[in-house]
């Protein structure tokens, strides 16, 4: 017979099955913003700045950030991030840009992911971390537009990539504008969720 689990591994038990609900309440809400949101929003323009996208671009980093900020640990807001891409991308009129921008949002999950929890990171405090927070946040931006840039590079060329490259400066300086501007919303809210969360978790784990 196997042993009766204690106390303390019913907790952490619990807590995975929260961060479970987490990552898949997360994800529904980035793929519902995505597909009610999005299309009527891409229809604007800031200047010369098209909004198509920009549904993705800040509601996906601000939850990844609150995501990462509420569970602690890595992985998660990276298994969000690629889930939240099969759910926005696979129902795309093309299929295979589709494919290729889905798998630049999740790339850039898991760079967000990965600069987020950075030992280092760790130790930051204040502005300081803030700071280093938003630079994750560029960095993961430009991440995400790597494998569109890269198959436009080679279906056009090299020469026609050039002749377009002006086009594609402007469409990713606006992704990592709003990918910074979603995680500076998700850093303004994180610290009112995370002192809900760690109240519920510390329930559980008692």
């Amino acid at each position: 017979m196997s042993r009766p689990l204690s106390p303390g591994q019913k907790g952490r038990l619990k807590m995975a099955t929260r961060e479970i609900v987490l990552i898949a309440m997360f994800s529904s809400i980035w793929i519902a913003s995505e597909i009610s949101l999005g299309p009527v929003i891409g229809r604007f323009s800031v200047g010369p700045f098209s909004l198509h996208g920009a549904v993705n671009r800040v509601m996906g980093w601000l939850l990844m950030l609150v995501l990462a900020e509420l569970t602690g640990r890595f992985g998660r807001a990276s298994l969000m991030a690629f889930i939240s891409a099969l759910g926005t991308r696979l129902i795309r009129v093309s299929l295979l840009e589709g494919t290729i921008v889905g798998a630049g949002y999740a790339l850039g999950g898991l760079a967000f992911d990965s600069l987020f929890f950075l030992p280092p990171s760790r130790r930051l405090k204040g502005r300081t971390r803030k700071t280093y927070i938003l630079s994750a946040s560029l960095i993961s931006a430009v991440v995400a537009s790597a494998p569109y840039l890269l198959w436009k590079l080679w279906v056009l060329g090299v020469y026609g990539f050039i002749a377009m490259a002006p086009i594609y400066a402007s469409s990713t300086l606006k992704g990592i504008v709003l990918s910074v501007f979603g995680t500076s919303l998700g850093l303004s809210i994180a610290p009112t969720l995370r002192d809900v969360w760690l109240g519920t978790s510390r329930g559980l784990s008692s």
